[in-house]
């Protein structure tokens, strides 16, 4: 049976590693304007910060946090998984929304979605 360690209000087993935040975060300011190359200013409604975890999880969590906004709003996902990042495009055809850009940055990549075509 898998060692659990129970820390504060934190539960984790051992063998995931260390604990890291993850999820669907509103971005700080309600919209924030962000600098797309190629694109200029994109409205931000949410941020999906998947470092380090593996797929399906960063599809699914961009669904949600598409579910979250409205219409037109963009959605910002941070992912360190290459598999993930390249799925993302097509995943945007198939929910009837639309793949902005995907920028690399150290180690990481943001992709920008917005919910509708």
């Amino acid at each position: 049976m898998a060692e659990m360690i129970r820390g504060g209000r934190e539960m984790f087993f051992a063998w995931f590693g260390k604990r890291r935040r993850t999820g669907v975060q509103k971005a700080a300011a309600e919209t924030r304007q962000v600098d797309v190359p190629g694109l200029g200013l994109v409205s931000v409604a949410r941020t999906v910060n998947c470092i380090g975890d593996g797929c399906p999880k960063p599809q699914l969590l961009t669904l949600k946090a598409l579910n979250l906004v409205d219409e037109g709003d963009a959605v910002e996902l941070i992912s360190d998984n290459a598999t993930a990042v390249e799925t993302i495009p097509a995943m945007m055809l198939a929910a009837y929304g639309s793949h902005l850009a995907t920028v690399r940055d150290d180690g990481y990549w943001k992709v920008y979605v917005r919910k509708g075509v």
